[in-house]
């Protein structure tokens, strides 16, 4: 029986092995999705920070060059998105509401999400 008890002993080890460094894995890849999600977030929040000043700086900034000629690039992106949004809104038979942005379906009075009107 000494040959039986030294491989479940060495199985039991293993298996305790195996246990934990799983769970090290698993605590490894909890933090590197946690790490994403805040990076995400972080970049989500530069994102509405670049957005609000460039809406409530463009006067301020109008004398810099290089800042203009960055700001016609947005602008210019910007059209181009309304233009496919709105191509892509009538194939889907639907309308943006002016309110918040969502898309809506053409036949609803009233936007779901803010209540604003829809339609001309």
């Amino acid at each position: 029986m000494g040959i039986l008890d030294d491989v479940v002993i060495n199985a039991k080890s293993a298996a305790e092995a195996v246990g934990k460094k799983a769970g090290q894995i698993m605590d490894v890849s909890k933090l590197r999705i946690n790490a994403a999600e805040l990076n995400s977030e972080i970049s989500k929040r530069y994102q509405a920070l670049g957005q609000y000043v460039y809406e409530s700086c463009r006067e301020q900034l109008a004398g810099d060059g290089e800042v203009v000629g960055k700001m016609a690039e947005i602008d210019e992106l910007a059209a181009q998105y309304a233009a496919v949004s709105k191509e892509l809104g009538d194939k889907q038979n639907k309308v943006t509401c002016p309110g918040c942005g969502r898309q809506c379906s053409s036949s609803e009075a009233y936007c779901g999400t803010c209540g604003a009107k829809l339609g001309e």
